[in-house]
C-alpha cells in the first residue's frame, strides 16, 4: 500500500511539474519585437498623406465622423503628419551628428508640443460634436497612457 501511495504521488508530482508551461512573458516574445520592428519600418516608409489618410479613416470608423468632418480631420492630420516627419528628419540629423538638445532647447520644443496640442483639441471640438470629442479626448488619454506607460518601463 505504501509502495503505491508513494508511486501515485511520485507520478503526480513529476506529470505537474512538466505540464508547467514557460512564463507567459517569455512566450514567442522575440516573434512580437520583429513584427512590431516590421511595422515600425512600414510606417515609416508611408508619406505624410498616407499617415494622415489612415489616421481620419481610423477615427471616422471609430466616431462616426460625417463626410465634412472627415475632410476637416484630414486636412489636421496632414498638417500633424508633415510636421511630425520633419521633426523625425531633424531628430535623425541630430542623432548622426551625434548632438544634443540643450536644456532651452528642450523646453522650446515641449512648449511647442504642448501649444501644438492645444491648438489640436480647439479644432477637434470645433469639429466635433459633443459625443465625438468625448470618445475622441478618451482615445488620447489611453493613447498617451500606454506610451507615458512603455517610457517608464524603458528606464
Amino acid at each position: 500500500m505504501k509502495k503505491t501511495l508513494s508511486l501515485l504521488l511520485l507520478v503526480f508530482i513529476v506529470g505537474t511539474t512538466f505540464a508547467q508551461d514557460r512564463p507567459r512573458e517569455k512566450r514567442g516574445d522575440q516573434d512580437r519585437k520583429e513584427r512590431r520592428e516590421d511595422f515600425r519600418k512600414a510606417y515609416a516608409n508611408l508619406t505624410p498623406d498616407q499617415i494622415a489618410t489612415l489616421k481620419t479613416k481610423k477615427m471616422a470608423l471609430a466616431l462616426d465622423l460625417t463626410d465634412a468632418q472627415q475632410k476637416d480631420i484630414l486636412a489636421i492630420n496632414k498638417d500633424l503628419a508633415t510636421k511630425h516627419k520633419a521633426k523625425v528628419e531633424s531628430f535623425k540629423e541630430m542623432k548622426e551628428k551625434e548632438e544634443k538638445p540643450t536644456v532651452e532647447e528642450r523646453f522650446e520644443m515641449k512648449n511647442a508640443m504642448l501649444d501644438e496640442q492645444l491648438a489640436v483639441q480647439t479644432k477637434m471640438k470645433n469639429i466635433l460634436d459633443e459625443d465625438q470629442y468625448k470618445m475622441w479626448k478618451r482615445s488620447q488619454h489611453k493613447k498617451h497612457g500606454k506610451r507615458d506607460h512603455r517610457m517608464a518601463a524603458r528606464k
